[in-house]
């Protein structure tokens, strides 16, 4: 009895401690919110000043910028692929190349799609992701406050594997490098931590299994990773205050259905964070606020009009251009936001989609964003369904047992409600939709996602990839 007294007491002292070092910058964030466009202006005038001297700053004389319109006018939107050439010259330890603080690692981007990106990683980035890191985790501590009685499992998946040459670190070891070394060594003393070196899946499941009653929080990315540790015997985690995971878009249904395995456990909508930088982050339980702290935003609407973060309008879709201190200007991150509503003027954001997924093989236009939408049209629920670009048609796999036929009627008619979509099919160009049925298509999804070189815990099933084959594996 005293020693788990001892133990319990550690915890507690060690999340206090913990989310003690988080309140600086959750008042910082509360006293400075109704000033947010102005501070944002500033960071961006500082930022811009600090690297004047950088390869990059040179090129677009940061030194002549004095106002946010002049940075504007003077600097393009940029791609990923604008800055590979810088990003090879910091490979091989250039210095003073997108910023002038030091390059720590190379962080390596997860996705589905495409060549891997490699962004740079300073101490400001570092700062700027915190900005709106510890806020999230202080406002959840003092909304859920039984979090400071038990431990925390935060998703860590194993290094991801790279033949990449370079003279500088490629990606953090672990995922807590986010945090200063004394917030790390804090952590060690709350963070449920399995051995990720050899079988990851099978330790994850086992050391969870083992810390179930004193795990109170449970940070994830994508909503499938519970069922990847444990398949269908989900363990009862008795204590189990908040479940955080990603649960906008494509995600969303997962997140219902998880937090149908978790009745008693506050699901949580984890905002938009990647790689690259942080969008939003929860504050007051349900709210996906920006995080005006950490970068600056500007947002595109549809016909490409630019507008900064006071000037967004309830009820529109934008997408997300970021500024940031790791060395990415006016990078656009072609994550398609809705704006919700609005907290003391601050936006609330909600995460919509991917602008740049939409498959045009003859002049279709689908994007993920409409096929979404015909999904919850033919189907009241469902586990899994993706769209897929095959041969001469788009094939609809899915685990939803449904009249084949009849659904493919259906889907048919509503996808030819797109001009572009029944014009290729007039002319000859798209045969008809055709739907796959198979009871273990997610499985199969995530086992491929691995195989290309994703970590488990940022899977995010899409509901349109054609980079994957689910046919015969």
């Amino acid at each position: 009895m005293g020693f788990a007294l001892m133990v319990n007491m550690k915890i507690f002292l060690s999340n206090f401690v913990f989310v003690l070092s988080c309140f600086p910058a959750w008042l910082k964030f509360v006293l400075l919110k109704n000033n947010f466009q102005n501070i944002q202006n500033k960071k961006l005038l500082n930022l811009i000043k600090r690297n004047k001297n950088t390869l990059y700053g040179k090129k677009y004389n940061f030194e002549k910028i004095k106002s946010v319109n002049e940075f504007q006018n003077q600097i393009p939107i940029s791609e990923y692929e604008d800055y590979s050439d810088y990003i090879e010259k910091i490979k091989h330890l250039e210095s003073n190349v997108l910023t002038s603080d030091r390059v720590r690692i190379l962080e390596p981007t997860s996705g589905s799609s495409g060549a891997k990106k490699y962004i740079p990683y300073n101490e400001f980035l570092r700062r700027e992701f915190q900005s709106g890191i510890k806020v999230w985790i202080f406002d959840l501590y003092i909304n859920f406050p039984k979090l400071f009685l038990y431990k925390s499992y935060w998703s860590i998946s194993p290094k991801t594997k790279t033949d990449e040459q370079s003279d500088i670190k490629i990606g953090f070891e672990e995922d807590e490098e986010y945090f200063s070394k004394f917030e790390q060594a804090v952590l060690n003393n709350i963070m449920i931590k399995p051995d990720i070196s050899q079988d990851f899946i099978k330790n994850t499941k086992n050391i969870l299994e083992k810390e179930k009653d004193n795990t109170g929080l449970i940070s994830i990315w994508s909503p499938t990773y519970i069922k990847s540790i444990f398949g269908s015997e989900i363990p009862k985690f008795k204590n189990l205050q908040v479940l955080s995971c990603w649960a906008d878009a494509s995600s969303k249904i997962y997140a219902k259905k998880i937090s149908e395995k978790f009745p008693n456990t506050f699901v949580q909508p984890k905002g938009l964070l990647s790689t690259e930088g942080i969008v939003t982050f929860p504050f007051n339980k349900y709210m996906n606020v920006v995080s005006y702290l950490s970068h600056f935003y500007e947002f595109a609407d549809e016909t490409g009009k630019v507008f900064l973060l006071n000037e967004l309008e309830k009820d529109k879709n934008y997408t997300v251009i970021m500024t940031t201190s790791g060395g990415l200007y006016r990078y656009n991150t072609h994550d398609t936001v809705y704006v919700k509503d609005f907290y003391k003027k601050l936006p609330v954001l909600e995460f919509v989609g991917r602008d740049n997924n939409v498959s045009d093989y003859f002049g279709e236009k689908l994007s993920e964003h409409f096929l979404k939408s015909l999904l919850d049209k033919i189907f009241d629920e469902y586990n899994f369904a993706l769209f897929k670009f095959e041969n001469d048609r788009y094939v609809l796999y899915t685990d939803k047992t449904c009249d084949i036929v009849s659904k493919e009627h259906e889907l048919e008619n509503l996808l030819e409600e797109s001009y572009y979509y029944k014009n290729c099919i007039e002319l000859n160009q798209l045969n008809p939709v055709k739907i796959i049925y198979s009871n273990d298509c997610e499985s199969i999804y995530i086992s491929d996602c691995i195989k290309r070189g994703m970590k488990l815990g940022d899977i995010k099933i899409r509901c349109l990839d054609n980079n994957f084959s689910l046919k015969n594996q």
